[in-house]
């Protein structure tokens, strides 16, 4: 290993070499050679187990071109074609009316709505146990698309379930059985399988650990769905995976080249993403073509990038979320391939000197295609944002820029507000609390059920404000963003919505939708008002 190369890519983990934390496995290959392979951090950190090159991390979407391949390797054998129906194979978990193709769904473009965002919408949180047949129940109770097939892209997680339901079917095995007889197995890899029962013991599995910005807390992960997730495996597996892309040995040369087949939407447009890869333009990374994918469940994280023309591979997995894989990927990839750093990539575009610290709290909201909520409040005299797992605290930086923590996460606060979270810039906006008088939002005040997700929300007034109330994600405040639109966010709804409430004859409140980022117009009829 080049000693200056070592140090350059050691100095981008910092973070996991502390004391005790989590961290992860890192490899670096290059024309077939490792040129950079270490472990950092604790496995357990109860149980202070380190990190070793056999440790199996739990690599959430990294999954999906796994399940692709599955499914592909089955239209090899003739059993499928990717452009059929699914309604011939899965007729009982479709009702909706337009025809989705296997294609479709491994390129995300079918419009299926994300079954994780319809969960926590029903009110199941990550946390609890999330079996594969909740997750197919809930996605066969859904009566309309996100949007029709082709016609755009949007990442859902439901395609994969979905096609592994298909895998299954097809073969009459296990998307696990069928992966290790056609995959794991002929490549070698002998510490992985898809984890396929919340309950499943997995040898030397890493446990979640979130970094709150002060503490490691424990986050819990009882998945029992797969497809779009579950895949546990090793960096020194996924290598073994990774070679096949350079030279296949699981399938046919055309295989490969299906799975690459980026889609053309009916606008004309190319997407970039198919057969569950994200798949560069020509123009790459600083002019180096690529193709990657990354992973996030609980703390779990992880990223692979093969930079095709180069022959550099990059495998990163981690039991962690403080450091954001992707940049830490292109950091690499600076420093293997000698690529220019932008010393201007880090501006802030949101920043501002004249800036007192008391405009700081409050709730910050982007309320378009990317919604994001935060909200930030003074506790013991510190700045603090508030989440799921506790406050993170906010350290000053200069002006109104904070960093969260020591992570990667940088919030201007203010009038001028923002957010970039590793290589995204958001732009934000300050919500400015004006309370309404009572008359002007009684009508709203009611009961609002979903027979798509068979769940009930309550909407009340308190105060010249709206609430919306869920028995199992709490009582969040509804913040006016227009004409019967409001935003919704907060730490115990983790998915931040649109709602937009519907009128009928005499312009008397009827029902409302609900878009987030991956479910868009699910319908709420009111039924009633508060009891």
């Amino acid at each position: 290993m080049d000693n200056e190369l070592e140090k350059k890519v050691d100095s981008i983990f910092s973070l996991w070499q502390r004391d005790l934390c989590p961290g992860g496995q890192v490899k670096i290959r290059k024309a077939g050679e490792l040129i950079y392979d270490k472990c950092f951090g604790y496995a357990n950190l109860e149980h202070k187990l380190p990190i070793t090159h056999e440790t199996v991390f739990h690599v959430a979407s990294v999954s999906k071109q796994v399940t692709v391949m599955c499914a592909l390797l089955l239209h090899e054998d003739g059993k499928i074609h990717v452009d059929d129906d699914i309604r011939e194979y899965i007729q009982d978990l479709v009702p909706f009316h337009e025809p989705v193709s296997i294609r479709n769904m491994m390129n995300n473009v079918s419009g299926i709505r994300d079954q994780w965002e319809l969960l926590v919408l029903r009110g199941v949180r990550i946390d609890d146990t999330i079996t594969q047949e909740d997750a197919k129940a809930l996605i066969s109770s859904q009566t309309a698309l996100n949007f029709p097939p082709l016609s755009r892209y949007l990442y859902s997680n439901s395609n994969f379930t979905l096609l592994a339901e298909i895998v299954e079917r097809v073969s009459g095995k296990t998307l696990n059985e069928f992966a290790d007889e056609r995959i794991f197995t002929p490549l070698g890899m002998k510490n992985t399988c898809f984890k396929d029962r919340y309950w499943q013991l997995v040898p030397n599995r890493a446990g979640s650990y979130k970094d709150n910005g002060t503490e490691f807390v424990h986050a819990v992960l009882n998945y029992g769905a797969y497809g779009a997730t579950s895949l546990n495996t090793t960096a020194s597996d996924f290598l073994k995976w990774m070679d096949n892309y350079k030279k296949p040995m699981i399938c046919k040369k055309e295989t490969l080249a299906l799975m690459f087949e980026c889609p053309t939407l009916t606008d004309g447009t190319l997407s970039r993403y198919a057969g569950g890869l994200e798949i560069s333009d020509p123009t790459g990374y600083k002019g180096h073509a690529f193709f990657n994918h990354g992973g996030a469940d609980a703390a779990f994280r992880s990223h692979m990038t093969r930079f095709t023309e180069d022959d550099l591979d990059i495998v990163i997995f981690s039991n962690t979320q403080n450091i954001v894989l992707k940049l830490a990927t292109e950091k690499i990839a600076d420093i293997v391939l000698g690529l220019e750093v932008d010393e201007t990539a880090d501006m802030p575009l949101f920043y501002c000197e004249d800036f007192e610290e008391a405009d700081a709290t409050g709730i910050y909201f982007a309320p378009g295609e990317e919604l994001f909520y935060a909200e930030v409040i003074s506790k013991d005299g510190r700045l603090v944002m508030e989440e799921a797992y506790g406050p993170s605290p906010l350290i000053h930086s200069k002006g109104n820029c904070y960093q969260v923590g020591h992570l990667d996460f940088k919030l201007y606060l203010g009038k001028k507000s923002g957010c970039k979270i590793g290589p995204r810039l958001i732009p934000l906006v300050k919500w400015c609390p004006t309370p309404e008088k009572s008359e002007n939002l009684v009508g709203y005040a009611g009961k609002y059920e979903s027979t798509e997700i068979e769940t009930s929300y309550y909407v009340t007034e308190e105060d010249g404000y709206l609430y919306f109330s869920h028995i199992r994600n709490g009582k969040n405040r509804l913040l006016n963003i227009g004409p019967d639109q409001f935003m919704v966010g907060g730490t115990q709804f983790l998915t931040p919505g649109i709602i937009s409430f519907t009128r009928g004859s005499g312009g008397k409140v009827t029902g409302c939708s609900i878009s987030t980022g991956r479910v868009k117009n699910l319908a709420f009829a009111k039924t009633g008002q508060i009891r």
